[in-house]
């Protein structure tokens, strides 16, 4: 999964991506791990506000999301944030991402003070506690301009035991077709099995966003355990 275990450490510090690759082989592996992860990125692009002023990304890792906004939208100003420096080392040298700002910070640590059309994180939210998410999604909605959109593609826990059972098994094969070894697929399976009792539904998410504050919010695209929720901002929200 496109994440499913990134180690938090402090800033600066060598750190693997599921605890089984390093950052400079993010990029070719990360198809085997999420197999769903092209329709994915694909499906975030789509949801984008027409014209977005200004984007941020929310573990940005080494851009390649962010790739995807900037050819899609060459003259929105985009930030980018990721705790790893050697991700972001790796994505600032992308010659197509030279006018991205990339800032090297935990997601949960205060923004830059900007508005937004659009707060983007790509398969990065379940790696902090439950608790945590709800901040950032609470402070999306602080700072995104009215009518702007919160777009999360994440990992999530099926609705049903048995269904997670099912969606193990499809996830194993789609991981072993893809090229990943055994040794990337079982540390794939233990990070799953140390971290799904922090996980959510990905209905449970998409509620919690209205709850929360957003005038609405949908749910346009799921493949296993990897969903797609989109907050919808209304009018100007101040301190919630």
């Amino acid at each position: 999964m496109d994440n499913p275990e990134r180690t938090y450490r402090k800033a600066g510090e060598a750190h693997q991506i599921h605890g089984v690759m390093e950052a400079e082989e993010y990029d070719r592996l990360i198809r085997a791990i999420v197999p769903s992860q092209p329709l994915l990125l694909a499906t975030i692009i789509d949801y984008l506000p027409p014209h977005p002023r200004r984007v941020l990304e929310l573990g940005c890792g080494t851009g390649i999301l962010t790739a995807m906004i900037q050819e899609e939208y060459p003259d929105t100003e985009i930030t980018g944030i990721d705790l790893s420096r050697e991700m972001l080392k790796a994505a600032a040298a992308k010659p197509d991402l030279a006018g991205v700002e990339f800032l090297a910070q935990d997601l949960r640590d205060a923004w830059p003070t900007d508005r937004y059309d659009a707060i983007v994180t790509s398969l990065c939210l379940h790696h902090v506690p439950r608790d945590d998410r709800v901040m950032v999604a609470r402070r999306a909605l602080q700072v995104l301009s009215p009518g702007g959109r919160f777009i999360c593609g994440d990992i999530f826990r099926a609705e049903h035991d048995w269904e997670e059972q099912v969606q193990r098994e499809i996830w194993c094969r789609g991981m072993k077709r893809g090229g990943a070894s055994d040794d990337v697929i079982q540390g794939m399976i233990a990070q799953r099995d140390k971290h799904s009792p922090e996980f959510t539904s990905v209905s449970w998410f998409r509620d919690m966003l209205v709850e929360w504050g957003f005038g609405r919010a949908v749910v346009p695209f799921t493949s296993g355990f990897v969903g797609l929720v989109v907050g919808f901002a209304g009018e100007f929200h101040k301190d919630l």
